[in-house]
């Protein structure tokens, strides 16, 4: 069994080292629950095994240069979350169970990925095999009447597409007009028209990191709360990744404090939990809150008016 443990946890590095954004040898240790020779140990395997494993400023990451990779590494894309739970089961799976042999056929596919791609592409809808071309090609690519969730508009955007998520539901992209990378949901583009353009913006593009409540963007803000064992449990439930930021505090209990790109999500959770939550920061968090309660406020002033 101890070979086997080794083993899953040279796997458990492999996921956890190719999501969208380099990783620190303690965040390697921590997710494991090893120790630091024996994360110089897995990463001398990796890197004899023929895996490009990078370095840079103490970060770590598996980078896949080759384009079918990186589509393959899409196909079979397992997010922070899901490498997260798998962590913490893979071990004490049944070798005849159901599960281990399903996460075997998946891996299985890497050994063929032209007849994986091939074959999952066909189940997906002519827009997701247009990006795709234009990722392939490195073309730019027209998106037709995109509707945004955060501008509120509907409109055409010329993109270059250079990375796939969550089975290519999503797509990173670099927007040539507002010259940024934006991430896209399929499901919100009507059509997509090629066109014979290359990319002029390669060496701009990059994906961002993805927070515990599934936001996505640069790590600039905070979060800090203490909450009830109730809404702890629910947290968890709802963003298990969670648990990597969560301390106790008191009996029944817990602190949590925890890096977030948008104060969206975090605000949605503890205002719908606010008698088991207390604030405790950042400033930017408490002022989300505090406008967000004058809105419900006003609202609810509006209904007590109108008589509804």
């Amino acid at each position: 069994m101890q070979s086997n443990t080794k083993t899953h946890r040279i796997l458990r590095l492999i996921l956890f080292l190719s999501n969208s954004y380099p990783k620190t040898k303690e965040d390697c240790t921590s997710f494991l629950g090893i120790k630091d020779s024996a994360f110089y140990n897995y990463r001398n395997v990796l890197l004899d095994t023929g895996f490009d494993l990078q370095q840079k400023e103490g970060k770590y990451w598996i980078d896949y240069p080759d384009q079918d990779y990186q589509v393959l590494r899409n196909v079979l894309h397992f997010s922070e979350e899901e490498t997260y739970i798998l962590s913490k089961s893979i071990d004490l799976m049944d070798e005849n169970n159901a599960y281990t042999t399903r996460l075997k056929q998946k891996l299985t596919a890497f050994l063929n990925q032209d007849k994986v791609i091939e074959s999952y592409l066909k189940e997906k809808s002519s827009i997701t095999q247009a990006l795709r071309k234009a990722q392939k090609e490195k073309k730019q690519i027209l998106l037709i009447n995109y509707a945004s969730g955060n501008s509120q508009t509907i409109k055409n955007r010329m993109v270059e597409p250079f990375e796939f998520k969550d089975d290519f539901s999503l797509v990173w992209a670099f927007d040539t007009e507002l010259k940024q990378n934006r991430q896209f949901k399929i499901c919100r583009i009507e059509d997509a028209k090629e066109t014979l353009l290359n990319w002029e913006y390669e060496r701009s593009h990059h994906s961002k990191p993805v927070d515990i409540f599934r936001n996505t963007g640069d790590f600039n803000k905070e979060v800090e709360c203490i909450m009830s064992l109730k809404a702890k449990n629910l947290l968890i439930e709802e963003y298990p990744l969670a648990e990597h930021f969560l301390t106790k505090h008191a009996n029944n209990q817990f602190i949590l404090k925890a890096p977030i790109a948008k104060y969206e999500g975090p605000g949605r959770f503890v205002m719908g939990l606010g008698e088991d939550i207390q604030i405790l920061g950042d400033s930017g968090f408490c002022e989300f809150i505090q406008i967000k309660l004058k809105k419900c406020q006003q609202l609810l002033t509006h209904f007590a008016i109108s008589g509804v």
